[in-house]
């Protein structure tokens, strides 16, 4: 079958279903009806993430549920990857661990996210702990640094001199303008003269692909609502814990709505009576300005698109600017003396 036809036959499926297409899918499982071919069962592998799950109504209940869920984990490991996760509306948690998941957090009355290797977790988290600095206040900053900014160095800066111990997560994936090991090293460079910051890297249980699924909600409102609580309870019920963070660190955000209402659902998860741990607190910090305009990574990456170099100067470190000039100005030379 054409393609582009079966896509449209695993949309329509969906929908009936009340669930939308999640287009990021690499790979489908579908179960066929013998009578008419009509797809009754499927579920979707996006990288490591199980989406789109359903089985038609007429045959809910029947083995087919768990024999459609025994395939596309074992695609998901045949693929090599070393974990699982998947997001589910609460009630149907149960069915899941059929497949052999098991809960990580739970929003109440909406979803629960899930995942397959449990030790995997477990071993994250004992890592961790060996990173564990005593203090009375211990704080956090998870970041993107795409580049690392002199916004970035001052939001640290700030928790610094407010907290004994400042633990730095860098955002895994790499899928932005600067690579994932670049980011890396410009945080490491940026931060190396600060005594009391600890630097880690990214990983799956933190501001990761592991992105909620749009296909069971109505609106991207909701989506982001429920992604950013699950973020959160993560945080809270697992990382935060391990290393005895007491505050999380963000800068306020004046120009994007998501982050804006990131922020938002952040502080209400962190903090409100919904786990056993202890809650987390919230600090945001009013972001510095250059030129009266927010000093940012969009800006800067904005700015060099633009070939506007020393206007980016003021923007970042020493340490990002010789990076920029090394790996953008110096190939723009090339590309202008190749002219």
């Amino acid at each position: 079958m054409d393609l582009k036809f079966l896509w449209l036959d695993i949309e329509r499926f969906l929908l009936e279903n009340e669930l939308k297409i999640d287009r990021a899918i690499k790979k489908f499982v579908l179960a066929t009806s013998l009578d008419d071919g009509r797809i009754v069962a499927s579920a979707g592998l996006d990288e490591n993430v199980i989406k789109c799950v359903c089985v038609d109504k007429k045959y809910r209940g029947t083995e087919l549920s768990l024999k459609v869920g025994t395939e596309i984990v074992k695609q998901g490991l045949e693929a090599r990857y070393d974990d699982l996760f998947l997001y589910t509306k609460q009630e149907n948690s149960k069915k899941f661990r059929g497949w052999g998941f098991s809960p990580l957090v739970e929003i109440p009355g909406a979803v629960t996210f899930m995942e397959y290797n449990r030790n995997r977790l477990s071993d994250y988290l004992e890592n961790l702990s060996r990173k564990k600095k005593e203090g009375g206040r211990v704080g956090s900053v998870v970041m993107n640094a795409n580049p690392f900014t002199n916004g970035h160095r001052y939001l640290v800066e700030r928790a610094c001199r407010e907290c004994d111990w400042v633990h730095v997560f860098l955002v895994k994936e790499d899928v932005s303008y600067f690579s994932y090991q670049d980011r890396l090293n410009l945080v490491r460079e940026g931060l190396c003269d600060i005594a009391n910051v600890i630097i880690h890297e990214g990983s799956d249980y933190i501001v990761s692909h592991v992105t909620f699924p749009q296909y069971f909600l109505k609106d991207d409102d909701q989506v982001n609502q429920q992604a950013s609580a699950v973020d959160a309870l993560m945080f809270r019920q697992y990382i935060g814990p391990a290393l005895g963070i007491t505050v999380r660190y963000v800068g306020t955000e004046p120009l994007d709505k998501t982050t804006r209402m990131y922020n938002r659902v952040l502080k209400k998860y962190l903090s409100e009576s919904l786990c056993v741990q202890k809650s987390i607190q919230l600090e945001e910090i009013v972001r510095i300005k250059c030129d009266g305009k927010v000093v940012s990574a969009s800006r800067v990456r904005e700015l060099i698109k633009e070939h506007q170099y020393e206007s980016v100067r003021p923007l970042v470190p020493c340490s990002t600017f010789a990076f920029i000039k090394q790996n953008f100005m110096s190939s723009d030379k090339k590309k202008d003396a190749s002219s």
